[in-house]
């Protein structure tokens, strides 16, 4: 009989931010890559620094969503 303990317990994931937006006149895109830690890509497409899918790393390991916008200019 059924002691209304028996069904497994699950972990709810985190839900991780995420926002568009420019970056000196570009696309760029902020992500919470896990709780607490922020990375900022940027789309300049023709830079040799853009990778196959036209995208620049420009940092991460920021620990808020204010902390990438005041450091990149994020808008």
């Amino acid at each position: 009989m059924p002691t209304g303990n028996d069904s497994p317990s699950a972990t709810p994931a985190a839900v991780l931010g995420s926002r568009y937006g420019t970056c000196d006149g570009r696309s760029a895109f902020a992500r919470e890559t896990s709780p607490g830690s922020w990375q900022v890509k940027m789309h300049p497409p023709t830079s040799p620094r853009a990778g196959h899918d036209g995208w620049v790393l420009l940092g991460s390991g920021w620990p808020t969503l204010a902390v990438v916008l005041a450091a990149t200019g994020l808008t």
